[in-house]
């Protein structure tokens, strides 16, 4: 639009001493005032200070639900681990257990077949008590290789269950700790979030509801950034040159100026 300057002179003739006075004309501009902000991007420009406060605010508090599901997958593996160590612990205690059992069965059962020799009438019952002897005695030598074995690795099974629980018991205090600490965090700065949040309500009162959501879309992807200065001819959200005419319509208030680039809401730096 084009500006015009128009001239008024006062309706009455003044006078002085020296006689009639000449008076200068009053010059009125007519037309849209340059280096003006629209008043929806004045209002986003508020709005977006305080978003930034709020922003200050609540971006730790925002992280804590995802650290403290990435720290309780921790907690839970090594759980799970120090779980599985300790059944594998008291699997093989309990097969030492019935091993040990099985071979002194085998003994008690040696004994009595012994004792039996002593008493058998004929060559052939005699053979036969034999062959069973060696028979259980060869059961029983397996047996108690595979004790042997389980013996062994009992103090490495015993280390590993120790190991495991250890970690557990120390991660649990340290995610007990965080939890903690992020509910402390969380008090402290209710009350200057609660108030932030009302001052950020107040400020978007009046703001189309279009021209809201759009800007929230912009400050969300555009790193807390929607409403940008344009400052020699360039866009400051995303330093990419604004055309002469988008330039020239951020000057004015008539219009809501977007940057052609980045689609950040546009307005013309003092």
């Amino acid at each position: 639009r084009q500006r015009r300057l128009v001239a008024s002179w006062p309706a009455k003739n003044l006078s002085g001493p020296s006689g009639p006075l000449h008076c200068s004309p009053r010059i009125t501009v007519i037309g849209p005032k340059l280096n003006s902000v629209h008043p929806h991007v004045q209002k986003l420009l508020g709005l977006q200070k305080v978003d930034l406060e709020v922003t200050s605010l609540t971006k730790d508090i925002d992280l804590l639900p995802e650290e403290e599901a990435k720290r309780k997958r921790r907690l839970d593996q090594l759980e799970r681990a120090a779980i599985e160590a300790g059944a594998a612990l008291q699997k093989a205690e309990v097969a030492s257990r019935e091993l040990d059992t099985a071979a002194r069965d085998a003994d008690a059962q040696i004994n009595k077949l012994n004792e039996r020799l002593n008493i058998v009438r004929n060559n052939a019952e005699y053979q036969a008590t034999l062959f069973e002897i060696e028979s259980v005695r060869k059961d029983r030598d397996t047996t108690q290789d595979e004790g042997l074995q389980i013996l062994e690795a009992l103090d490495g099974l015993k280390a590993a269950a120790a190991a495991t629980k250890a970690a557990y018991e120390s991660e649990r205090t340290v995610f007990e700790g965080f939890l903690k600490e992020a509910e402390k965090m969380r008090g402290e700065r209710a009350d200057d979030i609660a108030a932030a949040r009302k001052k950020r309500d107040a400020s978007a009162d009046g703001v189309p509801p279009d021209l809201l959501r759009e800007y929230d879309g912009l400050y969300k992807t555009r790193e807390n950034f929607a409403v940008a200065p344009i400052d020699g001819g360039y866009c400051q959200g995303c330093y990419n040159k604004v055309t002469p005419n988008d330039a020239a319509r951020a000057m004015g208030s008539q219009s809501i100026v977007r940057c052609g680039s980045c689609q950040r809401i546009l307005y013309h730096g003092a």
